[in-house]
């Protein structure tokens, strides 16, 4: 697979109608959703992260972790819920980082491609590195705990 990061050109964001999917309610308070993507054309997949949780009231600026991705796969578009279990790294370094997949809705009409979906969503955010479009690290490794 040969996924990049780029902004997401307006042709798709009229093919996959991206302003109905901004509109879509939270669970949580949370980020503004991205105008980039990580995207593999050839594999028909890419990742796109909605929004981050964020409790206004907690401490360290109300960051818990929880991220809300759109994970398209194939014609068939899911939403994956990650908690960030542990980053590191810096600016112009290598950087890591270590994800639980909290939640999937795999379609019933793909469940049993499983696997794959979640290999290839593992994929997806290893080429997403460290912020995408933003990512300044020199190397990424990723875990995706499942």
């Amino acid at each position: 697979m040969a996924f990049v990061n780029e902004y997401i050109p307006e042709a798709d964001v009229n093919k996959y109608d991206f302003v109905s999917l901004n509109k879509r309610p939270k669970e949580a308070s949370g980020s503004l959703p991205s105008n980039s993507w990580t995207i593999d054309r050839a594999a028909d997949v890419w990742l796109r992260h909605f929004y981050t949780e964020m409790d206004h009231t907690a401490l360290r600026g109300g960051y818990t972790g929880i991220s809300v991705w759109d994970f398209y796969w194939k014609g068939h578009l899911m939403l994956v819920k990650l908690l960030s279990i542990e980053t590191g790294g810096g600016l112009r370094q290598h950087c890591w980082s270590k994800k639980k997949l909290l939640s999937i809705d795999i379609p019933k009409e793909v469940d049993g491609l499983r696997s794959q979906i979640l290999r290839d969503l593992e994929l997806a955010l290893t080429a997403y590195r460290d912020g995408g479009v933003f990512s300044k690290a020199t190397s990424f490794s990723f875990t995706l705990e499942i």
